[in-house]
């Protein structure tokens, strides 16, 4: 069996990760997991890419024919808006029958709201 490598350009995503692909939502506690789920569902997609969102809210895309993650262009930071709708509309939370409260989204940190996704994302698991 051929040995897949895990290639990380310009910097690091900080943990927890939310890992965001078309059929459901992963997350990822340390690079460990990270890798393993991402090289896990190169071999399963006929897309080449899937996004990610760091503990910062920094969007990174890896790329599955070069098994490589990089921070992401496009958008820089992802919204407490953006990421509560992504995990709402998700089918973890159609499937777990959970939905994030969208209120009080000043008073939380973007961090804290990451936290709570990937840690809900992950008991799933």
């Amino acid at each position: 069996m051929e040995e897949v490598g895990f290639r990380i350009m310009i910097r690091r995503p900080e943990y927890p990760v939310l890992i965001v692909s078309p059929e459901k939502l992963y997350s990822a506690f340390n690079l460990e997991e990270l890798a393993g789920i991402c090289v896990s569902l190169s071999s399963e997609r006929s897309e080449n890419k899937l996004c990610l969102v760091d503990s910062t809210g920094s969007e990174f895309w890896y790329l599955l024919e070069k098994y490589t993650l990089s921070p992401g262009f496009v958008t820089k930071k992802w919204s407490k808006k953006k990421l509560i709708e992504t995990f709402n509309n998700s089918s973890n939370a159609r499937e777990s029958n959970q939905k994030y409260p969208m209120r009080s989204l000043s008073s939380k940190k973007l961090e804290k709201v990451i936290l709570d996704i990937c840690g809900i994302v992950n008991s799933e698991t």
